[in-house]
């Protein structure tokens, strides 16, 4: 059985943004890879840099932003070597993505079914009625019902799920090798929330889709991810299967979050959950050493130095305890 497909490889992505106070260095040497069938969970609390490192594959960071790496590529294609034009050919084509909030990221003047079509004809040279049949086809796949009286439909017409089941379809429409979903159900109740991520996993199932799911929510990451990356303070700390993440996590910040997770028969009634304390520090500056070391029980004179990875290539983690904090 030949093993499947690299879609996404990232190596020492960052993302520096010039402030008055200095550099903002958002994303600091995150590496990673995806392959077909796989989903890639990025965790960690708001401000870590997800979205941004998002933003940065797919070549829509703010103008301010400076994005620089020693390799992005797509399919093979190195995306750093392309034009203006490729990027735009590949983007909604080749990678998609499904933003965190459809009320902001659909266009409340435009029917739905233009925004479904618009970037298919393009992408696909198709003509308006082979877009519509599409849009009509995927609108179904994602579970609305009477899908040609939709396509009429304004943003404002359609619930909060029915929005974001909508952007779904529309980073569906031409068939995309990767798909990066940011916080899709942050914004929805519960019970929608459930229905978007089944959604999410079967299709991507379904059509071998490689995945890269932004959220800081890690029951979500229990239920859909293959491979989990720890993201705190601009770098993945930590990168594993779900499995290990949950089960043996080695860096403490991931020890920390999962110390936060009530565990059915196991977390008393009434008892405290664990907590992190202290805040995440300033990303502004000359940074070196450990970002974590303010936070860390485990923290020595050496987490000022820069820190080594451990692990092997399956799981590694950045710390100065090589098989882990307080193990």
């Amino acid at each position: 059985m030949t093993d499947p497909k690299l879609v996404l490889d990232v190596q020492d992505l960052n993302v520096n943004i010039k402030t008055p106070k200095g550099t903002l260095h958002a994303v600091r040497n995150v590496s990673f890879q995806v392959h077909q069938g796989e989903t890639l969970c990025l965790v960690g609390e708001s401000g870590c840099g997800k979205s941004m490192t998002s933003l940065a594959i797919m070549g829509l960071l703010p103008k301010v932003a400076q994005r620089t790496t020693r390799s992005l590529s797509l399919l093979g294609e190195d995306l750093t070597q392309a034009s203006a034009r490729r990027i735009n050919d590949l983007r909604g084509n080749k990678m998609a993505m499904i933003f965190q909030e459809p009320m902001t990221a659909l266009n409340p003047a435009y029917t739905i079914g233009e925004q479904l079509t618009e970037h298919y004809c393009h992408h696909k040279k198709a003509t308006p009625e082979q877009a519509r049949k599409r849009a009509i086809e995927l609108l179904e796949k994602v579970g609305i019902a009477s899908a040609g009286q939709r396509l009429g439909q304004y943003p404002h017409q359609l619930s909060g799920g029915l929005r974001q089941r909508v952007m779904i379809a529309i980073a569906l429409m031409c068939e995309p090798e990767l798909l990066i979903a940011d916080e899709p159900s942050t914004a929805l109740d519960v019970t929608i929330q459930a229905q978007i991520l089944r959604l999410l996993a079967d299709l991507q199932k379904e059509l071998g889709l490689a995945m890269v799911l932004i959220t800081h929510d890690l029951g979500v990451v229990a239920r859909i991810a293959d491979r989990v990356g720890v993201m705190y303070a601009g770098q993945v700390v930590e990168t594993g299967t779900a499995e290990q993440i949950f089960l043996s996590p080695r860096h403490p910040y991931s020890n920390g979050l999962m110390s936060c997770i009530p565990i059915p028969g196991r977390t008393p009634a009434g008892g405290r959950l664990g907590t992190i304390p202290g805040v995440v520090p300033s990303l502004v500056g000359n940074l070196r050493g450990c970002s974590f070391r303010d936070r860390c029980a485990y923290a020595e004179v050496s987490c000022e130095r820069d820190i080594p990875a451990y692990g092997a290539p399956e799981h590694t983690w950045l710390c100065i305890h090589k098989e882990g904090a307080g193990r």
